[in-house]
């Protein structure tokens, strides 16, 4: 029997919730995330173990390349990030996606941040969950998983609202940029 050859699943392109809007980033994607992540930043840099991508220099440029990456990473099917927007207006409130993944185990790891304007609107919960659905129904997932900041509360109760398991607390799993170690709560969801 040959290997199982994820480039050949065919996937939609763009899922849809009753309030969203979510597909890959696309080449020219550069602008919006820049915009948002910049409008984020500050946020997301109280996080830096688990956002160590935002403790670089943020440019147009980094953006764009990671748009860029984030739609060949769709075509090779070895990264699943998507750019979240609202129904109506188009706005770019988050980003979610699949990362870090196993295809023979079908194991997932599931992350997520929402657009400083946008926080405490249900958004995240709301994607996350059409993520999780097409992780089992697209992927053949058996576990999507998650790291949360133990500080981050907000997270983790995402987490727990999709019905994600606290699995536990590793202690000292991660270190900021400047040496202070952090605790991280696993969360996970098998079929």
């Amino acid at each position: 029997m040959p290997a199982f050859n994820p480039i050949l699943l065919d996937l939609p392109q763009e899922l849809t919730t009753n309030r969203l809007l979510l597909r890959p980033p696309r080449p020219g994607d550069g602008s919006v995330v820049h915009a948002a992540v910049m409008a984020t930043l500050s946020d997301l840099r109280r996080f830096p173990a688990s956002m160590i991508w935002a403790m670089s220099e943020q440019t147009l440029e980094s953006a764009e390349e990671w748009c860029r990456r984030g739609a060949a990473g769709w075509l090779l099917r070895n990264d699943f990030p998507l750019l979240v927007f609202r129904h109506g207006d188009g706005e770019h409130v988050a980003n979610c996606g699949l990362h870090r993944f196993d295809w023979e185990r079908r194991v997932f790891e599931i992350g997520w941040w929402c657009r400083q304007p946008h926080q405490g609107q249900g958004y995240i919960t709301e994607a996350a969950a059409a993520v999780v659905e097409f992780a089992f129904a697209h992927l053949g997932a058996r576990r999507v998983w998650c790291f949360c900041d133990e500080q981050n509360a907000s997270s983790w109760r995402v987490a727990e609202r999709l019905g994600f398991v606290h699995e536990g607390t590793t202690r000292s799993d991660r270190a900021d940029p400047d040496g202070t170690r952090r605790d991280m709560r696993q969360y996970a969801v098998v079929r």
